[in-house]
Order: structure tokens, then sequence, then C-alpha cells
């Protein structure tokens, strides 16, 4: 999916949707458009939904040295 954004140069153009957040990150997006609405990069965070995991999962932790 491609979305619009507004550059720090105030020039438009289309970027990936799954590079928004890392372009944002790395300042080279001032705003994009969404619905039809300009979104201010400033205040937009992404909502990041995590599966948590079964506390049925074991978890194992291996330390290894070398001497």
């Amino acid at each position: 999916m491609v979305v619009l954004v507004r550059c720090t140069d105030d020039t438009v153009t289309v970027a990936q949707g799954s590079k928004l957040s890392k372009l944002i990150k790395d300042g080279l997006v001032k705003s994009f458009l969404r619905s039809g609405v300009w979104v201010e990069a400033v205040n937009y965070r992404q909502e990041i939904t995590r599966r948590p995991s079964p506390s049925s999962d074991s978890r194992c932790t291996a330390f290894v040295s070398c001497f």
C-alpha cells in the first residue's frame, strides 16, 4: 500500500505504507494523508499490537563462555 506524504521541503510524493514509521523517525516526512486528512507526523503514534505470549510457554536462557 502506498500513502501520500508531505516531505520537510513541502513537496508531496508517495511512500510505502510499511516504511512510513521509519521515514517519520528519520525526519523525512512532515505529514501524511490518511482518510482524506493530513496527519502531522509529530502527533502520529503508530499503534503497536503484540501477541501476548501464553504463560504455559517455557523460556530458556543459555550462557556460553569461552576461556
